[in-house]
């Protein structure tokens, strides 16, 4: 399926539950509401001629400057050989969003991830314990743009000694 036919078939599949943005390096994109990722993604999953069985990236982004934060879904049909990527944005405030575990065991990781260094709640998550920081982190969300917090590693200046 080329991207203007995936493009295509995705459109008419969701209907009302996805907006299109432009494609990135030719792979089609989709935005998405909070409340619609769950059953867009048990779609893409799920539809035979779509079968997006694989989500090798998923990663958080944060536009302070428009007040909103998300993820970036990155999917891949091995079957059918076509990339997907979905976006969801949020509020920065309390941003939560449903997990996409059930369909892709990938995504445990990712979101726990996401999750300490954006501050995003993944509702319904099966394991939300801490991945990179430690458990007693209190200091915000290292990759918000905002984020000003101690500089934990310190390159020293060129010429500088260590």
């Amino acid at each position: 399926m080329t991207p203007e036919e995936l493009t295509s078939k995705i459109k008419t599949t969701l209907p009302d539950k996805v907006e299109e943005l432009p494609a990135v390096t030719g792979i089609p994109a989709f935005k998405v509401r909070p409340e619609h990722l769950e059953e867009v993604c048990r779609i893409l999953f799920s539809d035979p001629d779509l079968h997006f069985d694989n989500l090798p990236c998923l990663g958080g982004i944060d536009y302070p400057e428009t007040n909103e934060i998300g993820v970036v879904y990155c999917l891949f049909s091995f079957a059918r050989r076509h990339h997907l990527n979905l976006r969801v944005m949020m509020p920065r405030e309390n941003p939560e969003v449903i997990t996409v575990s059930e369909f892709w065991l990938a995504a445990d990781w990712f979101e726990r991830e996401t999750a300490e260094l954006f501050g995003i709640k993944f509702k319904d998550h099966p394991d939300p314990r801490p991945l990179l920081l430690i458990e007693e982190w209190d200091e915000g969300y290292p990759m918000r743009k905002d984020w000003e917090g101690k500089d934990f590693i310190r390159m020293p200046e060129v010429g500088q000694e260590k």
